[in-house]
Parts: structure tokens; sequence; C-alpha cells
């Protein structure tokens, strides 16, 4: 009798033991696979969107102020990046700069 007690501690020591491990290990690849996600420029531009309550249109019409770039180019490039998802160099200078900022702002996706 005492040693089937003993026994089956054993055995229920084991699984705590290996629940725990495995435990670990899902939370560390779960950690990992946060870290690896790099946000794409897409993600970036909807980050903006949200946090001014402007358009992506907006964004992309106050990233050119920084650049010589004439509204029918901005419509232009807006289009372009709702058909292609292509990005203009002076929109990636834009969220390029401001990139710290955004990282620190911990949104929920929606």
């Amino acid at each position: 009798m005492m040693s089937m007690i003993l026994f089956y501690g054993i055995i229920a020591a084991c699984i705590l033991i290996l629940s725990a491990i495995l435990y670990r290990k899902i939370f560390r690849i779960g950690k990992k696979i946060e870290r690896d996600e790099q946000p794409s420029m897409e993600d970036y531009l909807f980050k903006i969107s949200r946090v001014t309550g402007h358009s992506e249109y907006d964004v992309f019409c106050k990233s050119a102020e920084a650049w010589p770039v004439s509204r029918q180019k901005v419509d232009a490039d807006f289009t372009r990046y709702l058909q292609q998802a292509s990005v203009p160099h002076y929109v990636n200078d834009f969220v390029r700069r401001n990139k710290k900022q955004l990282d620190e702002l911990h949104l929920p996706r929606f």
C-alpha cells in the first residue's frame, strides 16, 4: 500500500515537472516569434493613422511636405500604394524618422 502511494507520488511529480518544462518552452517560443516579427510599412502607416486620427492619404501628404513633391505626385503614389502596396521614398523617410516613437506606442492591432 505504501509503495503504491510512493509510486503515484513519483508519477505526479514527474508530470508536474514535465508540464512546467513544456510551459516554459512554449512561452519562450512565443516570445521569440513576437520579437522576430518586424512591423511592415503598412503596419506603420496604419499605426500613424490611428494615432493621429488622419487617413493614410493624409500621412502621404504630411510626408511629402519635407520633400519637393507635388500634390499630383502624392495622388499618383497613393494610388500605386493602394494597388501595389508600393511605398514612395518620402513616406519611407517619414516613417523611418518617426519609427522610434511609433515603436514605443504599444497599440493593439485592431
